[in-house]
């Protein structure tokens, strides 16, 4: 939630497009499952990384909205909050978290 925040307000006033605040959020991804990974096992990790998308595509969406980030009206429809996004967030997430698993 704190990404979110500072990558709309930063967004917002340096005038780059929120989008681009994604591959931090991959990251945020792959380290969050990894470490629940070596600590509680994949199936609870890939879940968390799942529920963690989930929260991504719904809370950090509508803070990108409030705190009026920078996004190009033609990617607002493609983000608009709804049940596929919200789902497609979530596989990306599992699939971020998988490879950073793999990898280290």
């Amino acid at each position: 939630m704190i990404y979110d925040i500072i990558g709309s307000l930063l967004s917002r006033y340096l005038g780059f497009e929120y989008v681009w605040w994604a591959f931090g959020s991959f990251i945020i991804y792959g380290v969050f499952t990894s470490y629940i990974d070596q600590n509680n096992g994949l199936t609870l990790a890939l879940i968390s990384a799942f529920s963690l998308g989930v929260f991504d595509g719904t809370v950090g969406l509508l803070i990108a909205d409030k705190l009026k980030a920078t996004i190009r009206e033609k990617d607002r429809e493609v983000i608009k909050i709804n049940f596929s996004l919200i789902i497609q967030m979530g596989i990306i997430a599992v699939i971020m978290g998988l490879i950073a698993v793999l990898a280290f």
